[in-house]
């Protein structure tokens, strides 16, 4: 019984002291990633909503006919709709692509705000102040991956603002509660560990093209792959991620109010990250068209922004 006792006890002594030095080794590690740039693309833009920066970027046509938001996914910036924004902005859409807390050029800094309603509410802040000088027309909403489930949440909470969706390999999919466990990811070391691991395991030119070669199922090129790794060599962008993990909870969907609006579905049969069975429910429901892309992965605007494109300027002319 002694031997137990003792056991134990030597046992609670490592786990605390290997928990200490694993809590003190991170902040030995120097950071060597940049400050965000003031001006990344010559049409950037930001505001602050509820302590919060948004980075976004405005294309403005010479006779504005239609509104479009763009939402990126997991990862994802302005950057992934690179091949979709002329061929809208050619067809008379004034065009808003934003970059969501925690990526992009975005906020990562610790006093950022990352909860979803969060998102949800500064996306609509924007919306409004750009309303004021232009048209009173509604937004197509174009979502892609995760972005699917914000515009779904957009639509849901300020469906006044919103003429249809567009997912692109992604849906507002079942709500998930948010767990208290999660504010554990919050732990200072812990934070500082993302950003050490992202800067020396991961931020290279051949880790973030095998994950975009994945992505894609085809092989992804230099200027793809330097356009993704760019925004994540800025400070804060393994924590930010972390933070916005401790924060994941999905509101409510309104599927009435879904069900009512146009919706596009544009999927790519490849993709291994969402596979298309998941869109199995949505492709039946009312006021839905489909693009069903045989030799596409999981980012279609960007391996096939031909066909992309057509489809998403036939859907939203015909709306008008």
């Amino acid at each position: 019984m002694k031997f137990i006792k003792r056991f134990f006890k030597w046992l609670f002594i490592i786990l605390i002291s290997v928990f200490f030095i694993l809590s003190i080794i991170p902040y030995f590690f120097s950071d060597h990633l940049k400050e965000a740039p003031t001006k990344p693309f010559e049409n950037s833009n930001f505001f602050e909503f509820n302590h919060t920066k948004f980075h976004y970027r405005l294309f403005v046509p010479k006779h504005i006919t239609h509104k479009v938001v763009m939402i990126h996914g997991f990862s994802g910036s302005t950057f992934s709709f690179r091949n979709n924004i002329d061929s809208l902005v050619n067809h008379h859409a004034l065009v808003v692509a934003i970059d969501m807390p925690a990526f992009g050029y975005s906020d990562k800094s610790e006093n950022g705000n990352y909860n979803d309603s969060n998102k949800i509410n500064g996306i609509h802040f924007l919306l409004q102040l750009i309303d004021k000088h232009c048209n009173s027309k509604k937004w197509h909403l174009v979502g892609h991956s995760m972005g699917g489930i914000t515009i779904g949440q957009f639509a849901s909470k300020y469906s006044e603002q919103t003429q249809s969706l567009i997912f692109i390999d992604g849906l507002p999919f079942e709500q998930v509660e948010h767990s208290f466990l999660q504010k554990l990811l919050l732990y200072p070391p812990l934070l500082k560990w993302a950003d050490v691991i992202l800067e020396r395991n991961f931020l290279s030119q051949h880790s973030f093209h095998q994950l975009l070669s994945s992505a894609y199922s085809q092989d992804a090129d230099s200027i793809s792959t330097a356009g993704y790794m760019k925004p994540f060599e800025t400070k804060g962008s393994g924590s930010a991620v972390i933070r916005m993990g401790a924060n994941f909870s999905y509101p409510s969907f309104n599927d009435s109010i879904i069900n009512t609006l146009p919706k596009l579905i544009i999927w790519g049969a490849n993709d291994q990250w969402v596979p298309m069975i998941s869109a199995a429910d949505y492709l039946k429901r009312p006021n839905t068209q489909s693009l069903i892309i045989n030799d596409a992965g999981h980012c279609p605007m960007e391996t096939h922004p031909e066909k992309v494109n057509a489809t998403i300027t036939d859907f939203i002319s015909k709306l008008e």
